[in-house]
């Protein structure tokens, strides 16, 4: 509309309209064989400072909405990408050298761990893990001893394979109140049952 001192007045505009269909409809993400959870994985990280608990969601929201095709390998730090100050992550503390220390992403490994867990929890055959140095507490709070994945790119990485007939979604949730990440896996199940 258009106001002058004393009248209003109105003028109609055409705006063009360009429909862009989807790359992939709803109907063929259904085709990915995506019908229900195959895996879970959970960790707890209490008493984090507020850097960690920074890079934990940050380096979490990084695997939400994740597909993986069948027969592919799965690489976490190709995932995560860069970790570092210019990309966003703070200072927490990390294990270098067999010593606890300040480092960009401390709190990434906690990510790690969790979707390690979930993977595991699926069955899928994992096929590069690292445990950390030594005991860790975080990775201890929700779960017993030597369920950790540490994650150093580009030298230690955690990966899986795909090794269903259908894609697998990776879904990740964050609860700050709970202090607890959540790594939930999708397919469909084969069959397979996972024991630890």
């Amino acid at each position: 509309k258009l106001t002058t001192s004393k009248t209003t007045t109105s003028t109609p505009i055409a705006i063009p309209i360009k429909v862009v269909e989807p790359n992939l409809t709803t109907d063929e993400v259904n085709k990915f064989g995506i019908v229900e959870q195959i895996g879970e994985g959970h960790s707890t990280f209490f008493h984090s400072i507020p850097g960690r608990i920074h890079n934990i969601n940050l380096a979490s929201s990084k695997f939400m909405g994740i597909i993986v095709p069948p027969g592919e390998t799965f690489s976490f730090t190709k995932t995560v990408g860069d970790i570092s100050i210019q990309t966003g992550y703070k200072q927490a503390y990390i294990i270098s050298q067999g010593k606890t220390i300040l480092g960009d992403g401390g709190g990434v490994c906690q990510v790690s761990t969790t979707l390690f867990r979930a993977a595991l929890n699926a069955g899928l055959p994992i096929l590069e893990r690292t445990t950390h140095a030594y005991r860790v507490g975080y990775y201890e709070q929700s779960s017993p001893p030597g369920l950790d994945a540490t994650v150093y790119s580009p030298t230690v990485d955690l990966k899986f394979k795909n090794d269903t007939p259908n894609h697998i979604l990776i879904q990740t949730r964050v609860d700050n109140k709970k202090m607890m990440l959540t790594f939930e896996i999708y397919g469909t199940n084969d069959g397979r049952v996972a024991q630890v």
